[in-house]
């Protein structure tokens, strides 16, 4: 699937996505840069990476700091020669509230993140990426950026607005060979889910393993899909298989919606 020599960044490391995505280009043969706030995360996700016999780099970094993006992507070229790929894994749901009530700073704080770090990002990659003569991105996103579930205004919004960049930075850049794509996730088993899930299982006075098989029944394939299942798609989209491909958001959700 993969050339030898691609670097990757990853970032919003973590025991979910970011990890599976993470293990599946080690796997490849894809040098890797693990990227998140919380250090723990990257020192245990860069422990199975280095299991699987590649050594990544491991860069603490806010992607809400752009000079900090600018370091992340400096420390890659610097160890590994450059950039080929970028996958922007990080988000923030903030708080569920009803837009009417909602608090333009806690909203500012999720725009933060969800767009502002993803701009953050591909400004510092893409320039890297052109001397490369081309790259991949791929900026993970939710079904709720075309769902828009009620009270997650901000975070719907957010993703909204992710996915435009998405399709405007693909027009914008393809020229120098760089491909821009995104994933629609829909519920992923981990510890986001089994938080949401809690809530409402007490809610509706079942357990959590109720909720979650009762969340199955809401999928065609009758499951809620893994991380290392969701990721799939996001290796795909970053490797040779999928070389004109580009401007486009596959929707990774087990068919709960379709597209």
């Amino acid at each position: 699937m993969f050339e030898p020599g691609r670097v990757a960044v990853i970032t919003g490391i973590g025991p979910g996505m970011g990890r599976s995505i993470a293990l599946g280009f080690a796997r490849g043969g894809v040098d890797v840069v693990l990227a998140a706030r919380r250090a723990e995360r990257l020192e245990a996700v860069a422990a199975e990476v280095l299991a699987l016999g590649r050594e990544p780099l491991v860069v603490p970094t806010d992607i809400t700091d752009a000079d900090a993006c600018r370091r992340l992507v400096d420390a890659a070229v610097a160890r590994f020669g450059g950039v080929d790929i970028l996958v922007q894994n990080g988000h923030h749901e903030g708080d569920w509230r009803p837009v009417l009530a909602a608090d333009p700073d806690v909203w500012r704080g999720i725009f933060e993140v969800n767009l502002f770090g993803a701009l953050h990002l591909v400004q510092a990659a893409v320039p890297v990426m052109r001397t490369r003569g081309g790259g991949s991105i791929i900026l993970v996103n939710s079904g709720a950026a075309v769902r828009t579930p009620a009270t997650m205004g901000a975070y719907s919004t957010s993703k909204s607005a992710l996915a435009a960049l998405a399709r405007t930075l693909a027009i914008e850049v393809g020229g120098w060979g760089i491909r821009v794509n995104g994933v629609f996730l829909g519920p992923v088993l981990g510890e986001n889910l089994e938080r949401l899930g809690a809530g409402a299982a007490d809610a509706a006075g079942a357990s959590l393993d109720e909720w979650l098989e009762a969340k199955a029944t809401e999928m065609p394939l009758g499951l809620v899909p893994t991380p290392d299942q969701c990721a799939g798609t996001v290796l795909f989209l970053a490797s040779e298989l999928a070389t004109v491909v580009t401007g486009q958001h596959v929707a990774v959700n087990g068919g709960q919606w379709l597209s």
